[in-house]
């Protein structure tokens, strides 16, 4: 009897691994915003745990502010995401914007709903742009594919 208890025991624990694996699928999360406020485009890949794992391309432009320096293209790396949250029928994600000397100019908030008929998240974008004066907001509609 207390050989088919550890004969059990050890195959319960070779076949652990096996179960507890998960099936993580992959995908490609692809927004584009250009309006009067702003220009981004973001490339980057997802994990099945609704996160981004790797950014392919990205880079921002700020169309406001008082600042011309604010006003050049920037590129986004996967350091500048301070927050995401992909999961289920919602997509959050936040983005420091990065300054010359590794400060962040601004913050970007993309806030989007799933919709299934064109397969998209849909919603808003807040940006705050940090000044000399104070921060700013600025609002706009943005779609992630």
């Amino acid at each position: 009897m207390g050989s088919r208890i550890v004969s059990g025991l050890k195959i319960a624990l070779v076949c652990l691994p096996l179960a507890a694996q998960s099936v993580y699928a992959t995908g490609n999360l692809d927004c584009s915003i250009d309006d009067k406020q702003l220009n981004l485009e973001f490339f980057a890949f997802t994990g099945g745990v609704g996160g981004i794992v790797q950014i392919n391309q990205a880079s921002v432009e700020i169309k406001v502010g008082d600042d011309k320096f604010l006003r050049s293209k920037r590129v986004i790396e996967l350091k500048n995401v301070e927050q995401q949250w992909i999961y289920g029928n919602e997509l959050r994600i936040r983005l420091g914007i990065p300054g010359d000397k590794g400060d962040n100019l601004a913050s970007l908030i993309l806030i989007g709903t799933y919709k299934a008929d064109d397969d998209t998240y849909a919603g808003r974008y807040v940006l705050s742009v940090y000044q000399s004066g104070g921060e700013e907001l600025f609002k706009g509609k943005m779609k992630c594919g």
